[in-house]
């Protein structure tokens, strides 16, 4: 596709976790571990009028879910202020630093007073039912290969708590995530095409990284991505966690409001409105028994005309998702699971009721009939949106909303676009001064980013292990430790031995510097041999109180040199005769004959081995 002749605008936004001590408005920590709760919390929730008075229409479409929104608390990473029963405590100075070194990163300006603004969230993410941000840069550049691309802002928040259970009546939440600190980035809209979009999503996720405060791995970074091409609209795209393919998700969203647009062209000439009416009556004795059983509970039947929509309800518009979901999604927003089509290849049981639909609604064979059942308020404000939806189908009008990114790269409708009417200032906490004197003090104290810090190393350890160890999230242990001992040796312990350990379920993270030390001076010192270490970090993982012990309980099962020597010597005297024939080639099966008697390093024995060998011819 020639993106720029379809007018394609696109920014991102991406959210990244900090890893900070504490989270950002109390001192619990962030330390996120799977466990069952201490206690669980009920509430629910509504939207209120913003600061300028007026509800926000995402915030109005949520409440009117009605859900019950359970919570799991847990007393070692939860308190009042999780609960919304205490006031926030002071920022986090420790994550407001964070996001004020990443705002000068990319040349973004600091205001002198941050002030913490309520942002209105009544999808039961967050207890309080808003969640916490504040503006700390504005008006950034980042440099990419493609290009310039304005950081228009950089807001530092806090984290919604995590989704555990969603039905149509209730939601479950872990509150262990809520209050994490999150560094917010948004871009302007200047990407210029779907790979632009990956090059800048992952040039601000190495800068982020580049701080030593983000947090690593599954959905500790999301991005949200803007869209739009020339006769579509704006649609927002939340909480894509793939950057890898999210110009597979930005290209199927530019195919869907494509195709939307030159839909409306087609069927222009289709004058005709879409019908839709309460049609329960007709219904009263239907065997379909998703019908029966919503009338059986006093629900309601809604029946529709789609004008010159037959045989294209099952049409792609976007990856394998058809022009029928376009419509299912705006029922389920409003509780209804489906609708049932005329399109559809399945009988549902319903072919009489369809023909008297095509009867009252004056339809002729080039139209779609199609209902949708449940319970009254439900069906008839689901009635109402697919109503509205399909109108636009007629016009080539792409609504403006927000979507959510489906496993296949594809998106499905969430809710409309928030505004500005769901914000309005914290009075909890007070604005944050920032001096002049603080942000020379940042600047001084900018890192370097992970690209210049991987040619650096690249000098020194070859490029494979420079690549490896800058992008892992053991690069704080490499750098303390690579000017006191060899670096390469170094980066192979925290890349490869440390991968393969935890392949092998060995409990690394229970490893601290310190264990590392005390394996690197052993070795300095010639107690330990490069083919010890897998043992000894399993050793100290498995028993961390004392790492010197569990280089000592290495050390002492295994053979002296002498010792080794001796085997080798009588290995070689067993072996005269295959010596004789094989030279030098022998080693390879001398080698597995001594490892069999020995409990050494295999380095240890090979070089021993290979001098034995040498002496003997």
């Amino acid at each position: 596709m020639d993106y720029e002749e379809l007018g394609f605008k696109c920014g991102i936004e991406i959210h990244q976790q900090l890893n900070t001590e504490t989270k950002l408005f109390c001192r619990c920590p962030v330390d996120l571990e799977d466990e069952a709760p201490d206690a669980k919390v009920q509430r629910r929730l509504r939207s209120v009028a913003g600061e300028t008075g007026e509800q926000d229409e995402a915030a109005e479409v949520e409440s009117m879910k009605k859900r019950k929104f359970m919570y799991h608390y847990h007393d070692r990473n939860n308190c009042l202020v999780e609960l919304d029963e205490e006031p926030p405590h002071k920022m986090s100075q420790e994550a407001l630093n964070t996001a004020l070194t990443f705002a000068r990163m990319v040349d973004a300006s600091i205001p002198r007073e941050i002030q913490v603004m309520r942002k209105m969230v009544v999808d039961g993410s967050n207890t309080s039912g808003f969640q916490r941000t504040s503006m700390v840069g504005l008006d950034g550049e980042l440099e990419t290969e493609s290009g310039k691309v304005a950081i228009e802002d950089i807001e530092l928040e806090e984290e919604s708590a995590g989704i555990n259970d969603r039905s149509e009546k209730k939601a479950v939440y872990d509150l262990s995530r809520l209050g994490v600190p999150l560094i917010e980035v948004g871009t302007d809209a200047s990407i210029k095409d779907p790979d632009h979009a990956r090059e800048v999503a992952e040039e601000i996720g190495m800068l982020l990284r580049s701080t030593g405060k983000a947090r690593r791995g599954i959905g500790t970074i999301r991005q949200d991505v803007n869209v739009s091409i020339d006769g579509g609209a704006r649609v927002e795209i939340k909480g894509f966690q793939d950057v890898r393919n999210i110009d597979t998700l930005i290209e199927n969203e530019v195919e869907r409001q494509k195709n939307l647009i030159e839909l409306g062209d087609e069927l222009e000439e289709e004058a005709s409105e879409v019908v839709g009416d309460n049609v329960t009556h007709l219904f009263e004795d239907s065997e379909n028994q998703i019908i029966s059983t919503v009338l059986e509970n006093d629900g309601a039947v809604y029946g529709f005309k789609f004008p010159g929509l037959a045989g294209r309800m099952k049409e792609k518009i976007s990856g394998d998702r058809y022009l029928a979901l376009e419509l299912v999604d705006y029922a389920k927003t409003r509780g209804i699971q489906g609708i049932l089509h005329t399109d559809e290849d399945r009988d549902y049981g319903i072919q009489e009721e369809f023909e008297e639909l095509r009867d009252i609604f004056k339809a002729s064979e080039d139209d779609v009939i199609a209902v949708l059942a449940g319970p009254e308020d439900k069906a008839r404000e689901a009635a109402k949106a697919v109503r509205d939806r399909a109108e636009k189908f007629y016009t080539g009008e792409v609504p403006e909303e927000t979507r959510n990114a489906e496993q296949d790269f594809t998106t499905s409708y969430s809710r409309p676009l928030p505004g500005a009417a769901r914000m309005y200032p914290e009075t909890d906490i007070p604005p944050i001064k920032i001096s002049d004197e603080k942000i020379e003090e940042v600047d001084e104290n900018l890192p370097r980013t992970l690209d210049e810090r991987e040619k650096e190393y690249t000098e020194e350890i070859g490029e494979e292990l420079a690549t490896q160890i800058v992008s892992s999230e053991l690069l704080p242990l490499f750098e303390a430790f690579k000017d006191d001992f060899d670096a390469k040796l170094v980066a192979n312990v925290f890349t490869n031995i440390y991968s393969k350990l935890e392949s092998e379920n060995v409990p690394v993270d229970k490893l601290e510097k310190r264990h590392y030390r005390s394996l690197f001076e052993a070795f300095d010192r010639d107690e330990v041999a490069k083919g010890d270490f897998e043992e000894v970090l399993t050793e100290m993982a498995e028993n961390p109180s004392s790492p010197e012990e569990a280089v000592e309980e290495v050390v002492s099962g295994k053979a002296s040199e002498d010792e080794i020597r001796e085997v080798v010597q009588e290995v070689i005297d067993q072996k005269q005769e295959m010596i004789e024939e094989q030279g030098e080639h022998a080693q390879g099966a001398l080698m597995g004959l001594v490892m069999e008697r020995v409990e050494a390093d295999g380095g240890t024995v090979s070089r021993i081995l290979g001098e034995e060998l040498q002496d003997y011819l």
